[in-house]
């Protein structure tokens, strides 16, 4: 085992910090009271030293409590949020969609109309393919070429990529400006590599391809012989399209598939594909575009004209049908999830109807959804305190920039200005989409996929051409998740994800700052670091860090790889310094910049002791419940491999064992297991 993971549970050992903040027994509930919350009680293992082990001190009996659930393998507060998430909106939607008649484009008749309309399967299974039948008809009379392409802009219209797909996208060299960005679309396998490699499970993925798309194929009506000749040829015809594709690491690289065209350039590389109609009925503008593949554009136009009419026809009528069969009748939705969810993603056991019916919801009514969702759970005192959390956090920052011995003036010029121009999106937008006029109907489930997708294409085409690239929300306000952009240097925190853990109105600010605010320290430092050295604070592609900068950065990054190299998940197997640095400089930023935060935040609004707990130690121990997950040995060896994370436990320790306000918030020895020397702290920001 390595270092801090014995537990020490010997009675003068845990006098000798009991002294310091005893509270409340074990067991024993807090006297009701007015004041702020502190740290979670029943999660402490007050078996344990703080001084040795403060993983299992801060969190341990919630583990205890709470094993890892079966099929899983990480367990924390921060999962159990997630699924608590899951069930408050699933409430509000079951509450919504019991009553029917609500005003017509109101969020709440939308919304409770969606959820009700995914939820009668009955009507589902009866309509069959019917509602898809109008766009079949479409595809069935194509004649020649041109109603190949008249066929794939209705494809387009409703966010059915195939076999390019055209978005507004923020310029990577003018990144403030949003861009039509052409890119390829509408492989059914998920890379090139399931259709060009010859290893056996490559090849076993292609047959089951082919099969599954016949069966779709037979499913809508088709006969067995004219499925499987159409799926042969579907698939011959993808994998052409593949051949010319990016590799999955090259396609997801902005540096790689930035290359910006003008609008008769675009002609000239693709001219077979017929731009003029395509842009006018999109509404869209003839400026500068982006294609994120050329190779792959020119291919698809040798393709136009050189493959049949009728393979087009096939192969687009497949990717209509894959699009909308997991919201078809049943049969439809149960051979979707046979090959994407259990073959392809391995997942055993298909999703509650409810779980997905508010997944389709979230996705095509975010903001409806979001906005109902934060006037229940996230007021606008929440939104107000955790802005004040971020203004705090990053003038914190731009102070420890300033004062940087190592950092040479010409970049810590370029990183004030990133720390100054620093966007933290909080809850949900400023101001709300007008959706009222999307119709959404309580009898007619695939047209409300099918109108709110076209609602959200025509809101995506009208954003090409303006300078709102920093505007829009790439996550609903409803999501449990958050998201940094790096090259737009900013930072989204739904109102979904700031929930406790890591953010609770009625909480302490010491918890906060231990919790959401180490987080987003973490993740503002990554604005100045080697990966946000890339930018400048206009998002344009610059490194602006000196190579004086670079190697000075090493340097005191040793130490810090040090450290983590010396972690053990168990005999024979550490983690690997370098490939967690930049994840565990974050956090050891976070935790000192948060920190220094919290100490500013009480001059003009003092913590309380609470529950026997000074402020100091709510701070430290919000940060061990924040992050003291449970992770199964599995897990541990996989991330050992391969995450530029560490494990829960040394996350929670590692930036710990270097804070000397740690050290004395819980009167640590020198020379305890969660006490590292003086000369051997590591810092960097």
């Amino acid at each position: 085992m390595g270092p801090g993971r014995i537990l020490l549970a010997a009675a003068a050992t845990v006098a000798a910090w009991a002294g310091v903040a005893s509270g409340p027994a074990a067991g024993q509930t807090p006297a009701a009271r007015s004041g702020p919350r502190g740290i979670e009680l029943r999660d402490l293992d007050r078996a344990v030293d703080p001084c040795t082990d403060f993983y299992a001190f801060s969190s341990g009996a919630w583990r205890e409590a709470n094993p890892i659930p079966k099929g899983t393998q990480r367990w924390s507060r921060r999962a159990a949020a997630r699924d608590a998430n899951r069930q408050q909106l699933k409430a509000l939607l079951e509450e919504l969609s019991a009553k029917a008649d609500r005003p017509r484009g109101s969020a709440g008749q939308q919304l409770g109309d969606h959820f009700a309309a995914c939820m009668n399967e009955p009507a589902i299974d009866a309509a069959g393919v019917t509602p898809l039948a109008p766009l079949l008809a479409d595809i069935a009379g194509i004649q020649d070429a041109q109603g190949v392409q008249r066929a794939m802009r209705r494809l387009h219209e409703i966010a059915i990529p195939g076999p390019f797909v055209v978005t507004g996208a923020s310029s990577y060299h003018d990144p403030e400006s949003v861009v039509a960005n052409i890119a390829a679309g509408g492989l059914g396998l998920p890379d090139r590599d399931y259709y060009l490699k010859p290893e056996p499970r490559f090849a076993e993925a292609r047959e089951t391809y082919r099969a599954h798309a016949a069966s779709v194929l037979t499913l809508a009506g088709a006969t067995a012989a004219r499925a499987r000749k159409d799926a042969d040829e579907i698939l011959a015809l993808e994998t052409r399209l593949a051949e010319a594709s990016l590799a999955p690491a090259a396609a997801a690289d902005p540096a790689t598939t930035a290359h910006p065209l003008s609008f008769a350039e675009l002609k000239q590389l693709a001219p077979n594909l017929d731009w003029e109609s395509y842009f006018a009925e999109a509404g869209l503008p003839r400026i500068d575009v982006n294609v994120a593949e050329p190779a792959f554009l020119e291919r698809l136009n040798r393709e136009l004209a050189a493959t049949p009419v009728a393979v087009w026809k096939a192969y687009l009528t497949w990717r209509l049908l894959e699009a909308a069969a997991p919201w078809l009748a049943k049969p439809f939705a149960d051979e979707s999830f046979a090959f994407k969810d259990r073959y392809l993603g391995g997942v055993t056991t298909a999703k509650p109807r409810a779980m997905r019916c508010l997944e389709s919801t979230e996705a095509l009514l975010g903001e409806p959804l979001g906005r109902v969702y934060a006037e229940r759970y996230f007021p606008a005192a929440a939104k107000a305190r955790v802005q004040e959390i971020v203004r705090s956090l990053l003038a914190v920052l731009k102070d420890d920039v300033r004062d940087l011995a190592w950092m040479s003036d010409a970049a810590r010029q370029q990183a004030l200005a990133k720390v100054e121009a620093y966007d933290v999106k909080v809850g949900y937008p400023d101001a709300w989409t007008d959706h009222s006029a999307l119709v959404i109907r309580r009898d007619a489930f695939w047209s409300n996929v099918a109108a709110a997708r076209r609602f959200g294409v025509e809101a995506d085409r009208k954003r090409v051409g303006s300078r709102k690239s920093r505007a829009l929300w790439l996550l609903p306000p409803s999501s449990p998740d958050a998201y940094i952009d790096v090259q737009l240097n900013l930072m989204a925190l739904p109102a979904g994800f700031l929930q406790a853990p890591a953010f609770d109105l009625a909480a302490s600010d010491a918890v906060n700052y231990g919790a959401i605010g180490i987080g987003v320290a973490h993740d503002l430092t990554h604005a100045i670091d080697l990966l946000g050295a890339d930018f400048d604070s206009r998002g344009q592609p610059r490194n602006w860090w000196t190579e004086t900068d670079r190697d000075a950065f090493r340097k005191r990054g040793q130490c810090t790889v040090q450290q983590y190299d010396g972690y053990t998940i168990e005999p024979g197997v550490h983690l690997q310094g370098k490939q967690v640095l930049g994840e565990a400089l974050g956090d050891l930023a976070g935790v000192r910049l948060a920190y220094r935060a919290l100490q500013r935040s009480m001059q003009r609004r003092p913590v309380p002791v609470i529950d026997g707990f000074s402020p100091d130690q709510q701070f430290f121990i919000a940060w061990g419940q924040f992050r003291g997950a449970a992770e199964s040995p599995d897990l541990q060896r996989q991330m050992v491999k391969t995450d530029s994370h560490a494990t829960s436990r040394y996350r929670v320790i590692g930036p710990l064992s270097n804070a000397a306000e740690f050290q004395e918030a819980f009167a640590c020895k020198a020379g305890s297991p969660m006490t590292r020397p003086p000369e051997e702290r590591c810092r960097v920001w």
